[in-house]
């Protein structure tokens, strides 16, 4: 995976993904899934990346035999 490696702790434990940048497109990618989001403006790209990445966290969570 190429980009920008970004972490998140959820319930003590920490998740890794990392995020591209593509015009207005932002892109977290992880082992479990992708999911985009247009940048608005002033969001910091940090920002939007961390919560789409919680995102991704939480319906991998929330999958039936997942085991995050």
């Amino acid at each position: 995976m190429s980009g920008h490696a970004i972490h998140i702790k959820v319930d003590g434990r920490t998740y890794a993904g990392t995020f591209k940048v593509d015009r207005k497109m932002l892109t977290v990618t992880t082992t479990y899934g992708k999911k985009s989001a247009e940048i608005g403006p002033r969001v910091a790209h940090e920002t939007l990346a961390h919560q789409l990445l919680q995102e991704l966290v939480q319906q991998e969570k929330s999958r039936k035999g997942s085991t995050l």
